[in-house]
């Protein structure tokens, strides 16, 4: 999680943080197995070589150095197993065996004094460098190697006949103390640099895996968006489509409209003049409606509506078309009906009307609604003319009222050049 101490890290968030202070432990168990294993190395190749330069003294050196060898293994055996648990303290503990090593030789071998009070100045500044421990660490070692080499080499100093041979000895850790205590500041430095640099880029990282969140959710959000409006547009196109069917069809009888009806007969003809047969034109009107809704009032003739659009839809076949054409007038597309089963057809539906049974009082002598019909056959002959199919049906349809109601006529189609538009034959009647 990215915060404002991530972001920019100062000394005390970079202390704090327990994965670099690991990291840190890890690095130093390394640095201490190494440094304890080159120790004790090096002290063994010095106590062989002074076995074999030194016959005198050579055999007690190796034989007190044999110990720190020891214990310079064990010290790198340890910090390998248990780690980073006691790596300080083992890391303190091998810096003082180098110093050790160098006091036992100004004390048993005399010649080696001067040499060895320069070497002894090394060994403090190889510590800071290769185990750079934190600061009150780092000067809690340097008390104690002090101690250590000078309560070793005090004897041989006090027994000393070389009188600048203490002073050298203590300007020695003097200036090996101060030079030790600034390559470890240098290293705590370091250390601390790479350590904001790590958390720079820890924090960066944060940041890109923060955006990279934002950018899912945010995918996330558009695909959930985009899938609104699929859904959406799909609800939209149904209801389209819906309002397409509810602007076909007459809002009383659910039936087809004029809008409907005149999409259909543009398809008939369509298909009849490319392919051939024909269809029947029936066209209905009820009889006397006029004196129903005057009598019994509108309420009863818009039920009688409704009633002829059941009676209708009963009788009708499938896929026979079913339109209100007017006020009380219906027609009926006929599939596959041509001239020789156009009068059967036909008269089914007005057989049907007289069977329902619905109350006319005022349509004598039926007592029911009836209902006089028209037919013509749509062909070849006039598919390309609809309005002339559409004259014949309704002069039919004026046949059989003249002819005394409830009853079908049948109208041949008509030259189209006879044919008279049907809104100038109605306003003529």
């Amino acid at each position: 999680m990215l915060t404002k101490a991530t972001a920019n890290p100062d000394a005390k968030t970079v202390h704090r943080d327990h994965r670099l202070r690991a990291v840190y432990r890890r690095e130093l168990q390394e640095s201490v197995r190494f440094s304890a294993l080159v120790i004790a190395a090096g002290i063994a190749v010095s106590a062989v070589y002074y076995l074999l330069t030194e016959p005198d003294n050579g055999l007690l050196y190796a034989a007190v150095n044999f110990p720190l060898v020891a214990a310079g293994l064990t010290a790198a055996a340890i910090v390998r197993r248990k780690g980073r648990r006691y790596v300080v303290p083992l890391g303190m503990a091998t810096g003082l065996l180098p110093a050790a090593a160098t006091a036992l030789s100004i004390v048993l071998i005399g010649h080696l004094q001067l040499i060895a009070i320069a070497t002894s100045g090394f060994v403090a500044i190889a510590f800071a460098i290769f185990i750079p421990l934190q600061r009150r660490d780092h000067l809690v070692w340097l008390v104690l190697v002090n101690a250590v080499f000078f309560g070793i080499t005090s004897p041989t100093l006090a027994s000393s006949t070389n009188p600048s041979q203490p002073s050298a000895l203590v300007f020695s850790a003097v200036l090996a103390t101060v030079l030790s205590i600034g390559a470890n500041e240098v290293q705590l430095r370091r250390r601390r640099e790479m350590d904001r640099q790590l958390l720079a880029v820890r924090g960066l990282y944060s940041r890109m895996k923060e955006h990279e969140i934002d950018l899912r959710r945010q995918d996330e959000f558009l695909f959930m968006q985009q899938e609104t409006l699929v859904v959406q547009q799909a609800e939209l196109l149904r209801l389209n489509e819906e309002l397409e069917n509810i602007a076909r069809l007459d809002p009383l009888t659910g039936l087809g409209n004029r809008l409907r009806l005149n999409e259909d007969l543009a398809q008939v003809a369509a298909r009849i003049e490319r392919s051939g047969g024909a269809v029947g034109l029936l066209l209905m009107d009820l009889d006397r409606f006029k004196r129903l809704n005057d009598c019994s009032g509108h309420l009863a003739g818009d039920a009688a509506l409704r009633g002829v659009a059941d009676v209708l839809r009963k009788t009708s076949r499938l896929g026979d078309g079913l339109y209100r054409y007017g006020g009380e007038e219906f027609l009926v597309i006929l599939h596959d009906c041509d001239a020789s089963v156009l009068r059967m057809a036909g008269q089914r539906y007005i057989t049907a009307m007289e069977a329902a049974g619905m109350p006319h009082p005022d349509n004598p002598p039926y007592g029911v609604v009836t209902a006089s019909a028209g037919a013509t056959e749509l062909s070849r002959l006039n598919c390309t003319d609809i309005d002339a199919a559409l004259h014949d049906s309704d002069e039919a349809l004026y046949l059989a009222k003249a002819n005394g109601r409830n009853r079908l006529e049948i109208q041949l189609p008509s030259d189209p050049a006879d044919v008279v538009p049907l809104d100038q034959q109605r306003a003529a009647s």
